[in-house]
């Protein structure tokens, strides 16, 4: 009861870090796509923009629903660590140095795989008319279609956590630059628009994938399931094949914007 009471005290704080996430997606939606419209519309992905004010509407609704079950899925993960059932650690000394400095590496990987498998699963005919559907309902995405999703699929694409966190030690501030990452990442593949300069998929950036990767797997459906790198598509044959043509043009188009 006392670790449940010390772990409902963390609510406040764990709801108004949820509220400054939301804050950083509006500020990043006013600044792209309304702001900078014009001087960023040969950066658009998707040249016919159609995410209309329904859409949006929709996704805001989305949105509560998502953020309700980040907060208690934290809540969760603190009181299991209060009752010591999970190997999450703030003394950088309590376990070999190795979990502390590869421990974001390692959560990262952890996490794109976990995603990879359960997004492919949620492509499944059976499964993706009650929950995934609700994502893909943007077809043209925007920073609020990064947390637009049922909450069932909310749940599932973070669940991993608990189990690993069981077995494998945890570093916080390992953790927290995980929970980052993955929180920027997300607005990244639904940003609607380009950023990665066109060395990009050139360079060793190659494994990531970039806002177009993702954005394509909006508008086309079946592909480019990943979200922090592409390795696995390229493993399974998962990825478009026009990936890296569609990414080039993009870059060309960007040239006449300068």
């Amino acid at each position: 009861m006392e670790a449940l009471q010390e772990a409902l005290k963390q609510l406040p704080a764990t709801f108004g870090q949820s509220l400054m996430n939301y804050g950083i997606i509006a500020i990043i939606y006013i600044v792209v796509w309304k702001l900078f419209k014009k001087r960023l519309q040969n950066w658009r992905i998707q040249l016919k923009e159609r995410a209309d004010s329904n859409q949006i509407k929709s996704e805001l609704l989305n949105s509560i629903f998502t953020l309700m079950i980040s907060t208690i899925f934290v809540l969760i993960i603190y009181l299991l660590k209060s009752l010591g059932y999970t190997k999450i650690y703030t003394d950088i000394n309590q376990y070999p140095k190795f979990f502390a400095y590869g421990g974001f590496f390692i959560l990262l990987i952890f996490d794109d795989t976990w995603f990879y498998w359960v997004h492919r699963l949620l492509h499944h005919p059976r499964i993706f008319k009650y929950i995934h559907k609700v994502h893909h309902k943007s077809i043209d995405v925007n920073p609020f279609t990064s947390l637009s999703f049922h909450w069932a699929e909310a749940l599932l694409l973070t669940v991993w956590i608990v189990p690993v966190s069981m077995i494998f030690p945890m570093y916080v501030p390992a953790l927290v630059l995980t929970q980052i990452f993955g929180f920027l990442n997300n607005i990244k593949s639904h940003l609607g628009y380009e950023f990665f300069p066109g060395w990009w998929n050139r360079s060793f950036g190659k494994l990531m994938t970039s806002s177009t990767h993702h954005n394509m797997h909006h508008s086309k459906f079946n592909g480019n399931y990943g979200v922090h790198f592409r390795i696995w598509d390229k493993l399974l044959g998962t990825e478009f094949n026009d990936y890296e043509k569609t990414f080039d043009e993009i870059q060309e188009r960007k040239k006449g914007s300068r």
